[in-house]
Order: C-alpha cells, then structure tokens, then sequence
C-alpha cells in the first residue's frame, strides 16, 4: 500500500549506519524534506528538497496535499518512533497516510559500543527536560540511556547520581562518525565534564 506521507530514520549520521530501505524510500518521493546533515546523505538530484529548521509549522503545507502517488519524505535522524519527529505527525495525519521506515538509533549504537544489553533499560531524552525527573529512573538500579542537550553539564548529573549510590556514566559523542569518541567515568568525576553538548549518555549500575 502506498501513502503519502513518508517518515523515514536515517541512522546515527555514517552512511554505514543507513539501511536500504531508508534509501528506497527515498528514491520513491520527488520531495525530500530534512535536516542538512540528513539531505547530505542521499543522491537528490531531481528531487524538490526543502531544508527542515526547527520552526514544524512549516512543515505542514509541504506534507498536507500530498498523495500516494506523489509521496512525500522527511528525513529524520535514529529513528523516527524514537523522540522524533513521529509523534508530531500523528497529531495531523491518520495512521493510514503515514509510512515509518525505521532507523537505527544513536542510543543502540551506545550500547552496542559499550556490549550492554538494553532490554531492560530507560531510555529518555533531555531535550528540553530537567534533570529532576529522573530520580526514579536513577533509583530504579537499571541501565539508564539519555538522549542529553546542551544545556546538561556533568555537575548536574553528577549531583543527582551521587544520592542513589555508586554508577558508572558512558558519554558516547559523535556515535558512527570518525570522530566517534567514548568516555567511562565515575559518578565522582562527572563535574569537571562542563560540556555534554549532544552526546548519548549511559547510566550503569555499579555493583561490585
């Protein structure tokens, strides 16, 4: 079945990390929509492209009209179910007109990286959130992966953990690119940590 609308998770960033059908659907639509970083990574030559910023309600007239037989792609980062963009879209589009090709999230990589399994973990974005919501989270003894901005300083991590006993804290930044750097701390050194800036952040348990 063919919709309008497609949502489609580009990955971490390498285009290593995109999955061919991400590719498909976007060689299937004349118009493209996306951050730069995500438009970089497709051959749109032909194609409509018009650059995603952060203002959504632009977002609505280039998608609203449209039908299957002139779909629609916005390009998304990770994972488009993942504190994305998806949950936007359902709030003006039935189920029916939406297509969600899925990606792989900078989050799994982090784990992946770091050989934990994540199926009983929290996983939580930051983007816009204070870090006092996440005493359960912290006091659960789980895995903890954190989708952090840069308004998250290291002091403000390391004073909430310090209550709730002894962790060990993965800073995973630029996930899948060259660049791709990961920092194991204790909680007691997380402070002089100034800038998280976007990274992935994983909460371990320590228990020995």
């Amino acid at each position: 079945m063919a919709h309008p609308v497609k949502v489609i998770g580009i990955g971490p960033g390498s285009p290593d990390y995109l999955l061919p059908a991400a590719r498909q659907a976007v060689e299937a639509c004349r118009v493209v929509i996306g951050a730069p970083r995500c438009l970089a990574l497709f051959d749109l030559a032909g194609k409509e492209v018009h650059v995603l910023t952060g203002d959504l309600s632009r977002l609505l007239p280039l998608v609203r009209y449209r039908t299957p037989q002139d779909p629609v792609g916005i390009l998304v980062s990770g994972d488009p179910g993942f504190y994305s963009l998806l949950s936007f879209l359902r709030r003006y589009f039935p189920p029916e007109k939406i297509e969600v090709v899925p990606g792989i999230s900078s989050v799994q990589v982090a784990f992946a990286r770091l050989k934990l399994p994540w199926q009983d973990a929290h996983l939580l974005s930051l983007h816009g959130r204070e870090l006092e919501g996440l005493e359960f989270y912290v006091n659960s003894r789980r895995p903890l992966g954190l989708l952090v901005d840069p308004r998250t300083t290291g002091w403000e991590l390391q004073r909430l953990l310090e209550s709730y006993g002894s962790f060990r804290v993965h800073i995973c930044r630029n996930l899948t690119y060259p660049e791709e750097e990961i920092v194991t701390l204790p909680v007691t050194e997380l402070a002089r940590v100034q800038d998280l800036g976007n990274a992935v952040v994983v909460i371990e348990p320590d228990e020995t």
